[in-house]
């Protein structure tokens, strides 16, 4: 029992300890709370944002003229000052007569000096052309005479031509007549195989003549050894070879035998036999003898055809010769052609260089516009002599500008400048480029002159200024009888945007040192005394925005994102906050 009641005591002594803890975190919280920034939050939301252009302008002259006279001339008299109202009757400025007077003179002398120079490159420009004219006939003429010339030439290169070839024709139809191969290898043929026999007969007659005299021989000697005769007797078998022309005559017309000696002498057997071989060898001379004579008396000539392969080599030689003529009047032709072709060409390029046009000369034509320019001059300073050096506008308007001074001379451009007061005003206005970005040519504007109602009228023209590119004019054509020069006007122009999904009110965007915008959102974060809020910096781009609200692209915020409007402290990325309450 006891055990039970000093547990209960402990556990009533740890609830009380636990609310005290409870009780003094409350108190700390609410501490810390109290600490923190306020803050009010809104959501982003869809919408089109609205734009007013608002500027001031000034009225101006709808159309302006410009009052000349002639430069050069001197001002006596300047009578209009800008602001003067004008008329056609109003007297503008004059001009010093005397001057006046000294200009025409000087235009007259001019001129007259002019036309002296017109007159001469006349009188020249005629000469050059009868001397071109001329240079033009006598190349036409000298282009003639070389083409008969040179046709000439050709001519007789080409009658040269033909009485060569017709000569190289004429000797080649009359060829000298040989002959043939074929022939002469067979006379040739002929005449060798009777050089042949002939060679073979004489050598069988001298063979045959060696045999008789040395078988004649023999019978002397053998005669001589039996001493039948002395060895001056007559010669046994004395006779001539068919060469020599000794007559051999046989042992029975001597009255003796073959050894010279009586028909009853005995003789040897070795003689009686030397005696019949000198008989045989006689026999067997006689016959080649006969045989040979035989030959010869039908010979057969040697052949020669030297005559005629030497006309032939004539003719040829002659052929060649004529066939060198031709070809050297063939060249002398092909020469005679590109010298004709050359000479012809040459000759028209000389009329060619004749009919040729002459250098373009614009210093006669420049004199006569000069003159034409003086004369004009001349006319328009007349004209301001007639009307005594005055002048004078051509319509009602007020002037807005003068260029000209007492006794300096008129420059170039408008003397005077007068606004017609005709013609309906212009209203002018310089808008910035972020204003130019919801004003265009055609849009609707209200535009209050003075103390005027506003009236709503388009934007007729709008441009880059010239001399500041930050700027644009824009003009407003007014309507007849509305404005007056130099009145003031208030322009005023509105525009809406394209829908943006994310609209955030103006006061939420921040802008960094680096211009660089971002917002902050509301996030949470665990701390000591639990979850708690904080002001989380985000970096947003700006699409558009106008006095009251920015347009921003979506992406980290979103149309559930609480951004931070307003808050009781300057803030931090990552501080601490609370909602305003």
């Amino acid at each position: 029992m006891e055990f039970w009641k000093k547990q209960k005591k402990i556990l009533t002594g740890f609830g009380l300890f636990l609310i005290f803890m409870l009780f003094c975190t409350l108190i700390s919280r609410s501490v810390y709370a109290e600490k923190l920034p306020q803050v009010t939050v809104e959501m982003p939301r869809r919408m089109a944002l609205d734009h007013t252009v608002n500027a001031d302008g000034i009225v101006h002259q709808g159309r302006e003229y410009a009052v000349t006279a002639l430069s050069g001339l001197r001002v006596r008299t300047v009578y209009a000052h800008t602001g003067d109202r004008v008329t056609p009757e109003t007297l503008l400025f004059d001009l010093d007569l005397e001057d006046l007077k000294e200009k025409i003179k000087e235009k007259e002398l001019e001129i007259r000096k002019l036309q002296l120079q017109i007159a001469a490159m006349e009188q020249n420009q005629s000469l050059d052309d009868q001397k071109q004219q001329t240079e033009r006939m006598r190349a036409q003429e000298d282009y003639s005479r070389e083409e008969d010339r040179v046709n000439e030439a050709l001519g007789r290169a080409r009658e040269d031509l033909e009485d060569a070839e017709d000569a190289y024709d004429e000797h080649k139809d009359h060829p000298v007549q040989v002959t043939p191969e074929e022939d002469r290898k067979a006379q040739m043929a002929a005449y060798e195989a009777w050089a042949e026999t002939e060679a073979g007969l004489k050598a069988e007659l001298e063979a045959a003549q060696k045999e008789y005299e040395a078988a004649a021989e023999r019978v002397k000697e053998l005669e001589a050894a039996a001493g039948g005769q002395d060895a001056s007797g007559p010669e046994v078998g004395t006779g001539s070879s068919p060469e020599t022309g000794v007559d051999i005559r046989d042992d029975s017309e001597t009255g003796t035998d073959a050894g010279g000696s009586s028909a009853d002498t005995p003789e040897s057997p070795e003689l009686v036999k030397a005696r019949q071989l000198l008989a045989e060898a006689e026999a067997r001379w006689k016959t080649a003898g006969d045989a040979y004579e035989a030959h010869e008396k039908a010979s057969v000539p040697k052949p020669d055809f030297s005559g005629e392969d030497a006309a032939r080599s004539a003719w040829e030689e002659k052929k060649d010769s004529l066939e060198d003529a031709v070809d050297a009047a063939g060249r002398a032709v092909e020469d005679a052609e590109r010298s004709r072709s050359d000479a012809v060409l040459n000759a028209g390029r000389k009329v060619a260089d004749a009919q040729m046009a002459a250098a373009a000369d614009s210093s006669l034509a420049v004199s006569r516009l000069e003159l034409s320019i003086l004369q004009t001059e001349l006319d328009a300073c007349r004209r301001v002599q007639d009307a005594s050096g005055q002048v004078y506008p051509d319509a009602e308007g007020i002037v807005t500008r003068i260029q000209v001074s007492p006794g300096e001379r008129v420059g170039d451009g408008a003397a005077v400048v007068y606004a017609d007061l005709s013609s309906p005003m212009q209203f002018l206005v310089s808008l910035t480029k972020e204003q130019k970005k919801y004003v265009n040519q055609g849009d609707t504007v209200q535009l209050k002159l003075g103390g005027s109602h506003p009236k709503e009228l388009e934007v007729d023209y709008i441009a880059e200024n010239e001399s500041n590119p930050e700027l644009y004019d824009a003009r407003i054509f007014l309507p007849e009888g509305m404005g007056t020069i130099g009145q003031s006007g208030n322009f005023q122009a509105e525009a809406q945007s394209e829908t943006f999904s994310c609209c955030i009110p103006l006061n939420a965007l921040h802008e960094d040192s680096s211009r660089r915008n971002f917002v902050y959102v509301v996030g949470e974060r665990a701390g000591i005394l639990g979850t708690e809020l904080v002001a989380e910096m985000v970096y947003v781009r700006v699409l558009d925005q106008n006095e009251k609200y920015a347009a921003i692209e979506e992406g980290v915020i979103d149309g559930e994102t609480e951004l931070i409007i307003n808050s009781t402290e300057e803030l931090e990325d990552k501080t601490a906050v609370r909602y305003q309450e």
